[in-house]
């Protein structure tokens, strides 16, 4: 009687504790399927580490080489000739091959001359005056331009100093006579004007024959020379009395296209930026 009781304990408690070792065994699913808890808590906690190190990137001291400079070189660019503009770059928009158009010209490339220069560590400001469409208002033709410009230019100089002005244009050249091929790709030449009937002449020339040296340096015969213009038929001072280290820079001709445009708007960047910003005499 005690054996068999002892025998019916012993099959109770094999199918109790059968549960428990079953719960054990490797195929159990629950078992072997990954808990996700630990491998939320893990994404999260990189998650947090990765927006403290964004952080602490933001908010760690510039490198002495990355540092703002307090004293930028700053450049004053300014559009007399506004509407001047380049027949491929009108065509793409409107179909029609034109050398002067109110929206797509060459202050139309303002934005771009911005971005290049201040990449070179140019502290850039454009002045934004349409003189083409004041001419228009006010009933005063095509010569009269850089008369128009002069109260502008003179007003904000009052309250702004630069280290360089430069009045951008466009050549009226064919496009052969205004590119160049260099390492397998097209720029537009560069064409530098400096009037010889005022005072500042010659600070002016001096200014612009650097800069004409330094981007022949960085893309040989892209820059044609200095130009000094006097004499009847032309202003003889382009507004370059107001200021001894302003000049025109003529970028390219009327067939030249946006892509050789902005190549050498990039190279006046970088020339200016080396001629004048690394040179002691700043």
């Amino acid at each position: 009687m005690l054996k068999k009781l002892q025998w019916s304990f012993g099959i109770l408690l094999f199918f109790f504790v059968l549960p428990v070792i079953a719960g054990q065994l490797p195929f159990n699913k629950q078992a072997s399927t990954p808990i996700k808890q630990s491998e939320d808590k893990q994404v999260v906690f990189a998650a947090t580490n990765l927006a403290e190190q964004s952080v602490l990137e933001q908010t760690k001291e510039p490198e002495p080489d990355q540092a703002l400079d307090p004293d930028p070189f700053k450049v004053l660019v300014l559009f007399t000739h506004t509407h001047e503009a380049y027949e491929p770059m009108v065509k793409a928009v409107s179909g029609k091959v034109a050398t002067s158009h109110e929206t797509v010209n060459i202050m139309s490339l303002k934005d771009k001359i911005v971005n290049h220069f201040n990449v070179n560590g140019l502290k850039t400001d454009v002045l934004d005056v349409d003189i083409m469409k004041k001419l228009q208002e006010e009933g005063k033709g095509y010569h009269e331009s850089y008369n128009v410009m002069r109260p502008y230019l003179s007003k904000h100089l009052e309250t702004n100093n630069y280290d360089l002005i430069v009045d951008l244009h466009r050549d009226s050249l064919k496009h052969d006579l205004t590119t160049i091929s260099y390492n397998g790709e097209n720029y537009a030449k560069i064409a530098i004007v400096v009037g010889a009937e005022h005072a500042n002449y010659r600070w002016n020339t001096a200014y612009a024959e650097s800069l004409s040296s330094t981007l022949n340096a960085i893309v040989p015969k892209i820059s044609k020379g200095v130009i000094s213009k006097s004499g009847d038929g032309v202003d003889g001072r382009y507004n370059q009395d107001l200021a001894k280290q302003m000049m025109i820079i003529e970028i390219g001709g009327i067939g030249n296209t946006e892509e050789e445009v902005n190549r050498t708007i990039a190279v006046i960047g970088k020339a200016i930026s080396k001629a004048f910003v690394n040179d002691s005499t700043k």
